[in-house]
């Protein structure tokens, strides 16, 4: 999780000025699952780069209260990354950590990057029920200032499920420790930068001016999809393309670290026209009904350009929700959903009749 003794600490003095922070990153993890792999693969990864980074002893681990150090750590650290893996949350630490984290989020505007680590995010809520590959903790104590922990880490839980971060199941962890670490100098760069145009006064229009500005829009194309069906396929060829051919491109993978219901929202009114990947999975997914239902409001008020692509799923099986369609409804209302499922059922029955591509072999 979170705390770093002081030769650990010196080793890892960063060239980058932290500007009144004591580190760049916090490391919030479960020992048990990660300390001697993942994390420690990722904390040699950050040291490398001279990212100042916290990261807890193992011999502070003892008892049932969090230790002061490692709130006091948090607070002190520009960026706070978690990795949300198996066991996490069935220790009381890590979620004490988290629901501090999430905090500090809220009111001090800290960089929060969640790594879901062969668990997973893509519900869009956690859910917290004790399911294999689901988030756990114990509720045993039935007192009611337990109960009100429980409840704040379970809407810490919520919080950081919708924060855009890496999931990581299988393919190579170096690849991805790569992208982390170069995501978070980037941050760290961007903060220096803004600093530096501060100080130097630089004239506002000059540095906001764009030679690839479209007018009233900050993108020309939104791309929404069901990242577990298609994220390292067939989406990533059709955003290399658009970007090869010069179409600034909005995709929620770009911005790790951003609420990412409120995100996407931003980008799609900024955004010219949408393009929608209708795979096999994406009525699963709440996050990517509720952009449809945006998407259908910003076309229907405000002439917004919406061009659906099928892939891999016909036409008339999102029309209808029939199919995986249809399954995904289901699940939908038995967890609860009831209430929002007419418009939803609505939206793809309009996208469904519009013109678009349908992806099915070759």
């Amino acid at each position: 999780m979170a705390f770093a003794n002081p030769r650990s600490q010196r080793a890892s003095s960063s060239f980058i000025s932290t500007r009144g922070w004591n580190y760049d990153v916090f490391l919030s993890f479960r020992g048990e699952d990660t300390r001697h792999t993942f994390t420690d693969h990722l904390y040699r990864a950050l040291n490398r780069k001279g990212i100042r980074t916290f990261r807890d002893a193992e011999e502070l681990r003892r008892g049932e209260a969090i230790a002061p150090e490692l709130l006091k750590a948090i607070e002190e650290s520009r960026i706070c990354v978690i990795i949300l893996s198996e066991n996490y949350a069935r220790s009381r630490w890590c979620l004490e950590e988290l629901a501090k984290i999430m905090d500090c989020r809220e009111q001090m505007g800290k960089l929060v990057f969640p790594i879901f680590y062969h668990v997973d995010p893509y519900s869009r809520e956690i859910d917290t029920c004790n399911h294999k590959g689901e988030f756990f903790y114990d509720e045993r104590n039935g007192d009611e200032e337990g109960r009100r922990k429980i409840e704040r880490w379970r809407e810490a839980l919520k919080m950081v499920a919708n924060v855009m971060g890496w999931y990581l199941r299988d393919g190579s962890e170096t690849r991805v420790i790569e992208e982390i670490t170069s995501s978070i100098l980037k941050s760290l760069n961007r903060e220096l930068l803004h600093v530096e145009k501060n100080l130097v006064r630089m004239d506002h229009g000059r540095a906001s001016s764009s030679s690839t500005s479209i007018g009233p829009w900050d993108y020309e194309v939104f791309l929404s999809f069901r990242g577990q069906d298609t994220s390292h396929s067939f989406t990533d060829h059709v955003y290399a393309a658009l970007y090869q051919n010069g179409i600034r491109t909005f995709r929620l993978d770009d911005h790790k670290g951003e609420e990412i219901e409120s995100c996407n929202f931003k980008a799609i009114e900024k955004a010219r026209c949408i393009l929608v990947i209708l795979s096999e999975h994406y009525a699963h997914s709440r996050g990517c009904l509720r952009e449809l239902v945006k998407f259908i409001e910003c076309k229907n008020q405000n002439g917004k350009l919406v061009f659906p692509i099928f892939y891999h799923v016909e036409p008339s099986d999102v029309r209808k929700q029939k199919g995986t369609y249809g399954k995904a409804f289901q699940d939908h209302e038995i967890k609860g959903f009831a209430h929002e499922t007419q418009r939803w059922r609505a939206a793809l029955t309009e996208v469904a009749n519009l013109s678009g591509w349908h992806v099915q072999n070759g």
